[in-house]
């Protein structure tokens, strides 16, 4: 049976991968498999050297940075499924088992994400092979040191993930020598990416970046709370990441199989009454549980969860699990009315994955601006854009001049750089002193990817 789940979780991957690049963090992963250099943000910091490592490995093999992506997202998938049955105690033929396992593989976010090219599914994987190791390992202390081995590895791969982690690992530093073997351990962990890590960046060159970067994530640009301050924006966009982006489930805009994906899960879970006692026999209210607690509360408050919905994919396995146990509840014991409505729920579910997935294969918003631009690239073609997007397509050898605006003294020396030949576009927002001769709108669904659903591209 696992080597069937396997099958499945590789094989769609592969078969949804994706050959284009969707947004910046892409790219740097992207120019990450060709010249990893932490210093010019290939990727940007902690540097993922795990993850970047595992990738490359399979590029040099396979020769297409996306199979690789995907190939680590299809095994993500597969160890995310096996580890939380170990961490719950169900078994895979079982119809709770069968269950998880079709809501597991067709979650939207998982699918999405197993397939871009970051590191975040590979870093739920990690989560929850520590959790196994160091929570149900009662009375094995080499496998609970393999936990905090696991724990420290998962720094080299998402580095954000593990606050969700120290509840778990914390209640098992007792006794000191057992505490100092553990730590070590998880010091092991962090050792096999760290070292490697300076010796091929330096120290001062990785404290350098270590130090920028951090201040600017929880100062400047990482949409932490505080720079984007706002309690109630915060939570509402918080809400809809797990609601809607976690679960596929309605959303104000969505279409309305959204709805109906929504009308009958909640028929289910309110129909279903001894859902919570056998909650209380899975590992929802032991460390895991509380270490989901833990993670929501860093997330809230230090991660950009306005703008990013990827932030609660740790959460979504825990989530579904949850969902199988009421959906399966009604397989043992209920009536055909609500069989009926659970098959429509299962339909609708898988349908939203599909329809997000087969849109995911087409590009951004970006991705299509930068198409568009590759047709007219030239000596006289120039971009006015922000940094951001300047970066995104010079990085991939777009042909241009670039005049990257952040403030409006950059836009008043447009003049000088221009001449009776050029070819100027600006993106994102129209030049005021100027009448665009056209304006092009390309768009994708921002459940697809947050960033930069819309963007307007307008010609002079």
């Amino acid at each position: 049976m696992w080597g069937i789940v396997l099958v499945l979780c590789v094989g769609s991957r592969l078969l949804t991968t994706i050959y284009y690049i969707e947004d910046l963090d892409s790219l740097r992963f992207a120019l990450s498999m060709v010249d990893y250099d932490v210093a010019k943000l290939q990727p940007h910091f902690p540097a993922y050297p795990v993850f970047c490592f595992v990738g490359k490995l399979i590029y040099t093999i396979t020769g297409r940075y996306a199979l690789a992506f995907s190939l680590i997202g299809g095994v993500s998938i597969f160890l995310i499924i096996f580890f939380l049955f170990k961490i719950a105690g169900i078994r895979n033929t079982s119809s709770v088992g069968l269950i998880a396992i079709f809501i597991l593989l067709a979650n939207p976010l998982l699918w999405l994400m197993s397939n871009r090219y970051m590191p975040d599914a590979m870093g739920v994987g990690l989560v929850l092979a520590s959790l196994y190791f160091t929570t149900v390992q009662d009375d094995q202390p080499r496998k609970i040191g393999f936990g905090f081995f696991l724990a420290g590895v998962l720094g080299g791969v998402r580095l954000s993930c593990l606050p969700i982690l120290i509840p778990a690992l914390l209640m098992r530093l007792r006794g000191r020598w057992q505490t100092l073997r553990f730590i070590a351990a998880g010091a092991a962990g962090v050792t096999v990416w760290l070292a490697p890590l300076i010796i091929l960046t330096g120290w001062e060159s990785l404290v350098d970046a270590a130090q920028t970067h951090s201040r600017g994530h929880f100062l400047d640009f990482g949409g932490t709370i505080s720079s984007e301050p706002g309690l109630g924006i915060r939570f509402a966009k918080l809400f809809e990441s797990v609601w809607a982006d976690g679960l596929g489930l309605y959303w104000n805009g969505r279409h309305l199989i959204t709805a109906c994906t929504t009308a009958t899960l909640l028929g289910i879970l309110v129909t279903n009454r001894r859902t919570k006692k056998n909650v209380k026999h899975s590992s929802f209210l032991s460390a895991s549980f509380i270490g989901c607690m833990v993670y929501l509360i860093w997330i809230f408050c230090f991660q950009n969860v306005v703008h990013k919905s990827r932030h609660v994919l740790p959460l979504v396995p825990f989530l579904a699990l949850f969902i199988a146990y009421a959906c399966a509840k009604i397989v043992e014991e209920s009536n055909r009315i609500l069989k009926l409505v659970l098959i429509v729920f299962l339909c609708c579910y898988g349908y939203v994955a599909l329809h997000l997935v087969v849109q995911h294969k087409k590009p951004t918003a970006i991705a299509q601006i930068h198409q568009y631009l590759k047709t007219k690239q030239s000596d006289k073609l120039h971009v006015v854009s922000v940094p951001l997007i300047k970066y995104y397509l010079a990085a991939q050898g777009l042909q241009a001049t670039y005049t990257p605006i952040k403030t409006t003294e950059d836009l008043a020396k447009l003049d000088e750089k221009l001449n009776d030949t050029s070819e100027l576009v600006a993106i994102g927002s129209p030049l005021h002193d100027r009448a665009p001769k056209t304006k092009k709108t390309f768009y994708h669904n921002p459940y697809v990817n947050r960033m930069w659903p819309e963007l307007s591209l307008f010609e002079y």
